[in-house]
């Protein structure tokens, strides 16, 4: 009687911890923010040290049992199985979309020479999937000349705006690494030797990043920014 109490007990664990598997698994499929899904990988990881627990702790309830195992037993053997295949599933979706995404960002790093590369790494790191891919096609339709000039120095100066308030109130900033970023991008908008578009550019991919942590921070240059951001979006499929 104690055992099946007990056996009742694991099972009722288990079920809770596979719902909390199926938000997890329904969460990833839109979820974008490399923060968030940091923290899901980690409790997926937690999820897969609690499996270890309940088979530990089946396998003993298993050794105690003196005759047929009962049905309340093979339900839980069963539910074992299935948080195991959901795990595996789960470390093995999340690793191909890590490896996926770390070879998005050497893409768009190759885009840029060495000095450059050094500038923006860190900023090109912290950008997810689709914050690349926009980036990306961004790049492209500066390349192809598919962009106004006007657009792109109406963006530049909103960027150099959006740099000089980060730097002017770094104390106010959360995100040090922002704001060393943006001080390291300073210096190439600022530097007169440099065309628009070279400038541009090279400060495309910390828009996003900017973009993000304005409504946390409250940009007095944000609404400028974001207004040029979305119509260089608008214009990238132009041509």
């Amino acid at each position: 009687m104690l055992i099946e109490r007990r056996i009742q007990q694991l099972a009722d664990n288990i079920r809770k911890d596979m719902d909390l598997l199926n938000d997890y698994e329904n969460e990833l499929r839109y979820e974008t923010d490399p923060r968030l899904l940091a923290r899901y990988r980690r409790e997926i990881e937690r999820q897969h040290e609690s499996l270890s627990r309940y088979q530990q702790e089946y396998a003993k309830l298993c050794g105690q049992l003196t005759g047929e195992p009962s049905a309340g037993m093979q339900d839980t053997a069963d539910m074992l199985r299935q948080m195991d295949a959901k795990l595996d599933g789960l470390i093995g979706g999340q690793k191909v979309m890590q490896d996926d995404l770390e070879d998005f960002r050497k893409t768009l790093l190759a885009r840029f020479d060495d000095s450059e590369q050094t500038i923006i790494s860190t900023v090109v790191q912290r950008l997810d999937q689709n914050q690349s891919a926009t980036v990306q096609s961004i790049l492209d339709g500066i390349d192809a000349n598919r962009l106004p000039e006007s657009e792109l120095q109406e963006t530049l100066s909103a960027v150099v705006q959006a740099l000089s308030e980060i730097k002017q109130n770094k104390a106010g900033y959360c995100d040090s690494q922002l704001v060393s970023e943006a001080a390291n991008l300073s210096e190439v908008v600022d530097d007169p030797k440099l065309d628009v578009n070279h400038k541009l550019k090279v400060s495309i991919p910390i828009i996003p990043l900017i973009l993000k942590y304005e409504a946390e921070v409250g940009l007095k240059s944000g609404l400028n920014l974001k207004t040029a951001w979305q119509r260089l979006k608008a214009w990238r499929g132009k041509g």
